[in-house]
């Protein structure tokens, strides 16, 4: 999808743009075709939830115009958190800088129905499917010793020749080893397995409307947690994940399983209240990654450029994969606008950029993973690891949005990737705010089975 996005934006811009994909299906004609019939092999979490976050539904709106209003237009559900918590608060005001908090989003297979649709209608980009690439190609150095990146061969042997080639090639981006078969030097390559296992499917209502929240989106019990999510047309879903190695709960892709979970879990439990209409998915092996490709003051290659996931990618639990790539889509167009002509200064410039904005957003995301972990590991041995400082004040926040406006909006701000929550907390008056609400909002634990409880539950 945000191969896509991007492919739009610099067409916009001018430029002539060919995207190359490797599945061979086109587009469906509707969101409801594309969600039964569209076979794409390439994508593990195609059939698992998935979020369009308010930052990323902004960049879409503004910058790939077109396929904003085919999900508008074709179900995409709409939401606002912090108006859904401020009309809980008899005395709060909606204003209208409230509308920052809304989102617009749908299954990942409407998502990307409407990014394919609007790429294959836009001018300036030609969209090649069923094209699978061999390699990068490469021409005269710009930097010496470095190699240029020209273009791509593809595995029919044909080549297709650019002013610059853009990788968005996903979590499995294969360019580490393409670079190398040029001659370039390595990226500096950061892997962490989060540990994690998703299991879950698809319901629908049977007149349109979808579940209320009652408990949090992202509902963290003992050794798993639970995350139902509003998608298109009259449609959600429900998902749990726990320790990958957690072998009890592997069964967790038993519908059956999934469903007395669900169903112990009171503020969640109506999530089941619709028709299941997709068979159980699961993911494993979900890695968070941050690739650079500078190295030692050179970049590894110049014409060449990774964006979104194959640059960096997280856990997808708090749903903000596509946000984030979006994200850096849109500062990608900014740095070939400025840069396009000097592939030096563009390696340069788009590194800088990426170091400065984007790593910030996957160091907080990583950290957030590896503490989940550890508090998961230590339950599940009988142990009680108590909150650190940042788990306290989230609790906090979750408890207080519902009655108090500056926590809904800070809460709101964080969730929906407007800020990262330093810069919210650095902001005169914000942070000695939530603390003063911690003595007065009593956090309890989320309704719902202990580890034993659970392993009784799944049999």
């Amino acid at each position: 999808m945000c191969g896509l996005a991007a492919a739009m934006m610099l067409a916009d811009d001018g430029h002539e743009v060919t995207v190359l994909e490797r599945d061979p299906a086109p587009a469906p004609p509707d969101p409801a075709s594309a969600f039964t019939d569209w076979e794409r092999r390439s994508i593990a979490q195609f059939g698992l939830a998935h979020l369009l976050l308010g930052r990323g539904g902004s960049i879409l709106a503004k910058q790939v115009p077109s396929a904003h209003a085919l999900l508008a237009d074709n179900g995409g559900y709409r939401f606002n958190l912090v108006e859904y918590m401020l009309a809980m608060q008899p005395d709060a005001e909606i204003t209208a800088d409230d509308d920052r908090f809304a989102y617009l989003t749908g299954r990942r297979s409407t998502l990307e129905w409407a990014m394919a649709t609007a790429a294959d209608r836009h001018d300036g980009v030609t969209v090649r499917r069923g094209e699978a690439i061999a390699g990068f190609t490469s021409g005269s150095s710009v930097i010496d010793g470095v190699p240029h990146v020209s273009g791509l061969r593809l595995a029919s042997g044909e080549e297709i020749t650019g002013d610059l080639v853009v990788d968005a090639t996903g979590r499995r981006s294969p360019t580490a080893g393409w670079l190398a078969d040029i001659g370039a030097v390595a990226p500096i390559v950061e892997t962490e397995d989060s540990g994690f296992a998703y299991f879950g499917r698809y319901f629908r209502s049977d007149d349109g409307s979808v579940p209320a929240y009652f408990g949090p989106g992202l509902a963290p019990f003992d050794t798993f947690s639970l995350l139902p999510i509003p998608a298109d047309n009259g449609t959600w879903s429900v998902t749990l994940y726990s320790l990958a190695d957690d072998k009890e709960l592997r069964r967790f892709r038993d519908p059956d399983v999934l469903e007395r979970v669900v169903q112990a879990c009171p503020l969640h439990a109506h999530w089941l209240d619709g028709e299941p209409i997709s068979e159980m998915a699961s993911m494993v092996g979900v890695v968070d990654r941050h690739s650079r490709f500078v190295v030692d003051g050179l970049p590894c290659a110049t014409g060449v450029l990774s964006v979104a996931d194959a640059s960096s990618c997280t856990n997808p639990s708090q749903g903000r994969g596509i946000t984030l790539g979006l994200i850096h889509v849109e500062m990608m167009r900014a740095t070939i606008a400025d840069h396009l002509d000097d592939p030096a200064a563009l390696a340069f410039a788009f590194d800088e950029v990426t170091e400065r904005e984007m790593r910030p957003w996957h160091d907080t995301t990583k950290a957030a993973d590896r503490r989940r972990v550890e508090v998961m590991r230590a339950n599940i041995a009988g142990e009680v690891l108590p909150p650190d400082p940042a788990e306290q004040i989230a609790e906090v926040l979750g408890v207080a949005a519902s009655s108090d406006p500056v926590a809904a909006r800070v809460l709101g701000e964080i969730m929906m990737c407007l800020a990262l929550a330093d810069e919210v907390f650095a902001r005169p008056g914000v942070l000695d705010h939530v603390l003063g609400l911690a003595g007065t909002t009593p956090v309890e634990p989320l309704p719902g089975p202990n580890r034993e409880e659970l392993l009784q539950l799944i049999g």
